[in-house]
């Protein structure tokens, strides 16, 4: 929204979190809340979005979970649509949602480079379109983009992977454009290895000590330090900032 209006109004603002039931996202859920947003989390994990239950009971009018994919648009047009019903407004979205399989170039199969491509790149566009429309209607409104240091050719991993996040910061800068006339903002945070507990559960020391290395700063990303971007994008100390890729990855781009 307009900062005229995110300063007068006393109502909570309303924000849409993709894949925000665990890791990143949760961090990300977390950290607009307490920014006084009321947020709506639109995840395919059944015991993640069951957790923000939990949530919801020890801080009660602050977040609406819905299980179902972002690729199943009438789906994502009914939660929207409720969210913007009881909150009369939609100040922010972020597209987190996605999968990534393992493969190389030479053995990534078609069914996987579609269900990885469709996860995280026309997830993001079937939220963001039906998103802008109850923004433009309103004035304003912002958007950051998950994507990744796999865009940028900096680590090994499926193509269809860095395909999907180079895409995403495409449509990312296209929507810039065409959506800033009506008060929109739309940026990417560019995130490298982050220490979610699925990567924890899963690497070995030695594993995480050799990724930690490819960081200029030595440490691997806490899901703490993406949502703290994502949330400065989003808040109005950003209110003139668009069209940008934000690197988090301690300069693994770099490296």
């Amino acid at each position: 929204m307009p900062e005229t209006e995110s300063a007068s109004s006393g109502s909570p603002r309303a924000a849409i979190v993709t894949g925000g039931a665990r890791g990143i996202g949760r961090s990300v859920v977390e950290r607009l809340i307490d920014a006084d947003h009321h947020v709506l989390v639109i995840d395919v994990n059944e015991k993640g979005v069951a957790s923000l239950a939990d949530l919801e009971r020890d801080r009660p009018g602050t977040v609406t979970a819905v299980l179902g994919s972002t690729l199943d648009r009438p789906l994502v047009e009914q939660a929207v649509g409720d969210l913007v019903a009881r909150c009369g407004r939609l100040d922010a979205v972020v597209n987190n949602a996605g999968l990534t399989l393992p493969a190389t170039f030479l053995d990534q199969t078609d069914d996987d480079w579609d269900r990885i491509v469709d996860s995280n790149l026309k997830g993001a566009f079937v939220v963001s379109q039906v998103a802008a429309r109850h923004m433009v209607e309103r004035g304003g409104g912002a958007f950051v983009h998950v994507s990744s240091v796999s865009a940028h050719g900096v680590r090994t991993g499926p193509p269809a992977y860095a395909a999907a996040k180079a895409g995403i910061e495409g449509l990312s800068r296209l929507m810039a454009v065409q959506l800033g006339e009506h008060g929109i903002r739309v940026n990417s945070v560019v995130v490298g290895t982050t220490a979610t507990p699925w990567l924890l559960g899963r690497k070995s020391d030695d594993e995480l000590d050799a990724m930690r290395a490819t960081t200029l700063l030595g440490r691997l990303a806490d899901p703490e330090d993406i949502a703290a971007a994502i949330a400065f994008l989003v808040s109005d100390d950003a209110r003139h900032i668009t069209g940008q890729l934000l690197s988090v990855s301690g300069g693994q781009w770099l490296a």
